[in-house]
């Protein structure tokens, strides 16, 4: 018996050790963050910017902030709600505002609905809570924006009344950068239903610009 006993205690000290755990997945965290960024832009409509009152953002730990900044700097999809949420983390987290502004226009030039960035109509222009970021940048965002003075595409507006305003008036990218423009610098501006004579305010306005940075 006591030699079965030392064979099988014997047998079993050959077996193989078992194998390794699993090493971490060191991009799974940033998939996670990139995704809560995903939702927080999807759902922008909802918590319009209070990013601090979302579940979302109660998901995030102080050891993303690392994340959230390579999201940010990267100027990607994300990029601008990354910055958004670190202004409220990790307030410490330092951006020019020239970056910021980069961000903004970013975003801007690719919305297909515009409601964020603000509202024109016949008595001027109401910023939305983009917007209102954009103008707080003053000057440093005129750069990117003018940009956009030439962009001549239809943009998209939330609302019944807003929509069929809009229509009227064939609103276009180029408007909203111009109403941007003009509420940074104090210019003059008419909102006018005959998108031509908005062009004319609007090549004065780049003129302006030009010579202003002469």
């Amino acid at each position: 018996m006591r030699t079965l006993l030392i064979l099988l205690l014997g047998l079993a000290s050959c077996q193989a050790p078992p194998p390794p755990a699993p090493k971490p997945d060191p991009g799974a965290r940033k998939r996670e963050v990139l995704a809560l960024l995903e939702s927080l832009e999807r759902s922008f409509y909802s918590h319009w910017g209070s990013v601090e009152a979302t579940k979302e953002y109660a998901s995030l730990r102080d050891d993303d902030i690392p994340i959230l900044r390579e999201v940010a700097d990267s100027n990607g999809d994300q990029a601008l709600m990354a910055l958004r949420v670190l202004a409220k983390r990790a307030p410490s987290e330092h951006f020019s505002p020239a970056a910021k502004a980069i961000l903004y226009w970013t975003v801007f030039a690719r919305d297909v609905v515009v409601n964020r960035l603000g509202l024109l109509s016949k008595d001027g222009f109401l910023p939305g809570v983009y917007g209102q970021e954009v103008i707080a940048l003053g000057p440093d965002a005129a750069p990117y924006f003018q940009q956009s003075l030439r962009d001549v595409r239809r943009v998209a507006v939330l609302g019944e009344r807003e929509q069929r305003e809009g229509r009227i008036r064939q609103d276009r990218v180029c408007d909203y950068a111009w109403a941007i423009l003009c509420t940074v610098f104090g210019r003059p501006m008419q909102v006018v239903e005959d998108p031509r004579l908005r062009d004319d305010q609007i090549r004065e306005l780049d003129l302006w610009l030009d010579r202003r940075r002469k």
